[in-house]
């Protein structure tokens, strides 16, 4: 297809626009702290059920901030009041960043924040270090891979990292030595690798949909698909809130190896990538299920469907990344996205749902077009089938190679709440 037949279909689209109408939460301000992956993520959810988005960063070039409709540039941690200013116009607050300073900040106000803090404090300690998790693991009986094998291949991982960060392969021994004292080395394991959400009230939990992580070279995630359900993965999951007593949400992570299943990590903080996913292949909100834990006392009962848009039920979704290279795209992991300065709607289809795209640039860079230039693509395609999906994300990826748009500044909504201080 010719890039004229493909401009009848595809757009530049911003901003986004809810698609949720039956959302019980339209019109309700969201504060998120952190503006980088999880940032974003959750600005789209939170966009999509027609939430009003605040965002606070330190960062000037948050990624999120295009995505919101207030951006405020400052440190929490030493503008207090400003900070707690900011909650009394909220209705909701969620913490979207790894921040050690920022977290035990948060922490120590938490009595102050005049809206609920949509985060649980205490399963963050433990999935934060993989230490704790490990341990963790062995007191509820999860099975989990094993610790220092005697012969290679290994895995070794740091203890607190998030995600790919750090872990790699270790071939031999001699290699082994090199590994810092306080890294995990476990047994490698070939397999699928799945994540699984759950959201929690303290009391009652609720696991929504698998995905399937699909890793690059580097082991960060470049595409996630959903996957059917899994009995015991679930009950797995659901231990593993049940043991914390978890009031947030926690993402787990796990291979199904040769060995049987083993999980890999927990990560009791908003994710990245996985939650519009499952969003376009359940329909479930995974924002609006976390406020439901947080507000909604019939939350075992009426929590999954107030969190739910009946039109993605039972759909298909592909969410990926890709970097624009030379007339070609090569797909990679979320580090082609935060490697930008710039996070923006692209593209979407005009005549029906289906085809979103994403573009991550550098200020200054000349965008997409300019000398030096670099762009980076979030892409999600969603339908009722898996073809259906392929042949929209075909489409996608055509359009992309071959149109090019002058990158626009990234900007808030509100100019004037941009860069007080």
């Amino acid at each position: 297809m010719s890039a004229p037949d493909q401009n009848k279909f595809l757009q530049n689209k911003s901003p986004i626009a809810s698609d949720f109408p039956e959302s019980l939460y339209a019109g309700k301000c969201i504060c998120l702290i952190g503006g980088k992956l999880q940032g974003v993520e959750a600005a789209y959810l939170a966009k999509k059920a027609g939430l009003i988005v605040v965002l606070i960063d330190r960062n000037p070039s948050a990624l999120a901030q295009s995505l919101c409709d207030e951006f405020h540039c400052f440190d929490i941690t030493k503008d207090k009041s400003r900070f707690i200013s900011i909650s009394e116009s909220s209705d909701f607050m969620i913490p979207v960043n790894e921040n050690e300073e920022t977290i035990a900040f948060l922490k120590s106000v938490s009595n102050e924040i005049k809206c609920p803090l949509l985060f649980d404090f205490d399963a963050y300690e433990i999935s934060c270090d993989k230490t704790k998790s490990k341990n963790y693991f062995k007191t509820v009986g999860v099975p989990t891979p094993a610790d220092k094998p005697d012969e290679p291949p290994y895995f070794v991982k740091p203890p607190s990292e998030s995600g790919s960060v750090g872990a790699r392969i270790i071939h031999s021994n001699d290699e082994l030595k090199s590994v810092p004292p306080n890294y995990l080395i476990e047994e490698y394991l070939t397999g699928p690798v799945i994540s699984l959400e759950v959201v929690g009230d303290g009391k009652d939990y609720t696991v929504v949909k698998e995905t399937l992580i699909h890793i690059d070279d580097v082991w960060d995630c470049c595409m996630v698909t959903p996957l059917p359900s899994n009995e015991i993965y679930r009950k797995i999951t659901f231990d593993l809130a049940k043991g914390l007593r978890l009031k947030g949400i926690m993402d787990v992570e796990a291979i199904s190896s040769q060995k049987g299943w083993k999980v890999l990590e927990i990560d009791a903080r908003f994710p990245s990538q996985t939650p519009t996913c499952v969003y376009f292949s359940s329909g479930v909100n995974l924002l609006l299920l976390l406020i439901e834990a947080f507000s909604n006392p019939e939350f075992k009962e009426k929590g999954l469907p107030n969190s739910t848009n009946k039109k993605y039920e039972n759909a298909y979704c592909i969410f990926e990344h890709f970097r624009k290279e030379d007339g070609k795209l090569i797909s990679g992991g979320e580090h082609l996205i935060s490697a930008g300065s710039n996070f923006h709607p692209f593209a979407a289809d005009i005549n029906e749902n289906g085809i979103e795209i994403f573009e991550s640039t550098l200020n200054g860079a000349g965008g997409s077009t300019g000398e030096n230039s670099y762009s980076a693509y979030t892409v999600i395609t969603y339908a009722k089938t898996e073809a259906e999906t392929k042949e929209k994300r075909k489409r996608a990826m055509s359009f992309i190679l071959e149109t090019s748009f002058q990158v626009r500044p990234a900007a808030s909504r509100r100019p004037d709440l941009e860069n007080k201080n």
